[in-house]
């Protein structure tokens, strides 16, 4: 059995009884549907020719009850199918965006936003409209097909076969032409992803696009992408409205054949004018089905190209992965170790090399040195964002691998550089690492991030709705209300990646007086800043430099070695060009 068709068999599974009951009306509902010809037979054979008036009155009574049963099969039919389709693709779609959570940073960072957009909503939506639409029509127009064709054989053998002499071409013609709409479907499918993909970054980035005046720029790339969808999907609609053309092309025949030759048989007395009508009827309705399937066979192709599209993301393996027996851990002290813990993102080079460090619980840990010497790779790793490559990570004497993930982070809070914020509310925001908080909790961690005074100067205040990404809010104030999140969380062990590198000094001051105060005393915090007199008070600064710890002790240790630590303090705090320290 094809791959694609056993991996659709399987989204159906946990819902067999609901199909199989599903199936069984379209059966009924098909042979139902087969009655009407039969009787246009009795009717000229032995109504019209005896004039029977009361077989007349007994086959009208006959078609009222098929067509009522009819009715009711169908609607159970489409109700069944109806039902168990939006529980299948939810299940699919649900499946997909927790694998995608599962996947690792590396991978959701390289692959482009719209591209797992495209998959979780345009390609699981041409699964649906497959497997709920022109799947359900397949089956009922396959079993037709089979049926009529057992009952022509059963009125004539010889006109039927008369009848069917074209379709082994159409057949050949058929089965050599699919394989070439599967393609072009496939680039279909790539070409809408790239411009999701690209819509999703020009929106995302409107200010930069607004800003450098660069819309009909942008607009010309998308009405390019547009020209080229049109090309494509014109290519691929071409190919399909050929096989459906020739289907009927080759059914006319089949019918013509029918007529002619059928004639003749009347006119010889071997069947009777019923029997050819009724051949007639049945090869219309085998027809038919023959049409439909062709046109299905489109939709087919399409999803069967979206569902490998949506496997290849499935089939991709996490590689942060938790061990059999994950050890949950009821709290956690802060006490983290490096040991000769070596990285690198792609397997060259290193990001991370040989890095021993020792951290005590409650101890202020300060990350300081250049752009790209490792700063932010050491914090990915202590959040198990990924796995080093060589040596441990340890905290409280368990490696991180061996404990339970999820477990592991709802003792973490961190604020990023360019932290992120929900559409919805600030309290909202505010309180998305402890959902249920009271607004009395969510004000206390507001203040004490310095951001209670502008929030209640806000439109509607802590109720206010922040915009996408928090594009109502200024740079500053989504960075204090990250802050807020992060102090509400009452983690054991806090990261401040960049966390103030967006305010001015005055409020810059403010946070970190008061995260000294109030946040960082009691748990374990790493800080990354730009700016070294905010940490100054930290109770060990290690300066990474390639990947590796250079430098490491309190400011004044570091000032007195006269060592890098030193030539960037001077050349922040008396303006010295770094050339000239050195």
């Amino acid at each position: 059995m094809n791959k694609n068709l056993k991996g659709f068999l399987f989204l159906l599974k946990p819902y067999k009884k609901e199909v199989s009951f599903a199936f069984l009306a379209t059966i009924l509902t098909n042979l139902l549907g087969l009655a009407f010809p039969w009787v246009i037979k009795l009717l000229v054979d032995e109504v019209l020719v005896k004039k029977d008036i009361l077989l007349i009155n007994r086959l009208a009574v006959i078609l009222l009850v098929v067509f009522a049963l009819k009715f009711f099969f169908g609607f159970i039919r489409e109700y069944l199918f109806s039902s168990t389709g939006e529980n299948v693709i939810c299940d699919l779609r649900s499946r997909l965006y927790w694998h995608l959570h599962k996947l690792s940073v590396n991978y959701l960072e390289n692959t482009p936003v719209g591209s797992i957009i495209s998959g979780i909503i345009g390609d699981v939506e041409s699964i649906r409209k497959f497997l709920f639409g022109g799947a359900i029509d397949f089956v009922y127009s396959f079993l037709n097909f089979f049926f009529v064709l057992t009952i022509l054989f059963v009125l004539d053998f010889k006109l039927t076969l008369v009848s069917l002499l074209f379709m082994p071409v159409f057949a050949i013609v058929f089965f050599k032409l699919t394989p070439r709409l599967k393609k072009k479907q496939e680039f279909v499918r790539a070409k809408y992803a790239g411009l999701t993909a690209r819509l999703n970054e020009v929106f995302s980035g409107i200010r930069i696009v607004c800003g450098f005046a660069r819309e009909e720029h942008e607009a010309a790339q998308f009405n390019s992408k547009q020209k080229e969808i049109f090309n494509a999907s014109l290519a691929s609609e071409k190919l399909g409205i050929l096989l459906w053309m020739m289907s009927e092309f080759f059914s006319s025949l089949g019918l013509v054949t029918l007529i002619w030759f059928g004639a003749r048989e009347v006119f010889s007395g071997r069947i009777s004018p019923g029997t050819l009508l009724a051949v007639y009827s049945y090869l219309g309705m085998l027809f038919f089905p023959v049409i439909k399937m062709v046109v299905i066979n489109n939709y087919y192709q399409e999803a069967a190209v979206s569902f490998e599209r949506i496997n290849r993301i499935l089939d991709e393996k996490p590689k942060i992965t938790e061990s059999k027996h994950p050890v949950r851990l009821p709290e956690i002290k802060g006490n983290i170790r490096f040991s000769e813990v070596t990285f690198s993102y792609d397997n060259h080079s290193q990001a991370l090399s040989g890095i021993n460090l020792e951290v005590r619980e409650s101890q202020v840990i300060a990350l300081v040195g250049k752009s790209g010497a490792g700063k932010t790779t050491l914090i990915n790793l202590l959040l198990r964002f990924y796995d080093p490559n060589e040596g441990g990570i340890f905290i409280d004497g368990y490696n991180l691998k061996e404990l339970d993930l999820k477990s592991y982070r709802s003792h973490i809070a961190m604020v990023l550089q360019d932290d992120y914020l929900f559409s919805g509310t600030v309290a909202e925001n505010i309180s998305y690492g402890r959902p249920g908080a009271s607004r009395f909790d969510v004000k206390r961690v507001a203040l004490l991030a310095n951001a209670d005074q502008f929030i209640i100067e806000l439109p509607d205040g802590y109720n206010t709705q922040v915009g996408e990404r928090g594009v109502k809010l200024s740079y500053g104030q989504r960075q204090r209300l990250s802050i807020a999140r992060a102090i509400l969380r009452n983690p054991a062990v806090l990261i401040l990646d960049e966390a103030t590198s967006s305010v001015d000094s005055e409020t810059e001051r403010l946070i970190i007086e008061g995260a000294y105060k109030n946040l960082m005393a009691g748990r374990t915090t790493f800080v990354i800043a730009h700016r070294l007199s905010t940490i100054a008070y930290a109770d060990n600064i290690i300066f990474i430099d390639r990947g590796r710890i250079t430098e490491a002790g309190r400011h004044f240790e570091l000032l007195e070695k006269k060592g890098q630590y030193w030539r960037m303090w001077l050349e922040q705090t008396q303006s010295v060009p770094l050339a000239q320290i050195i």
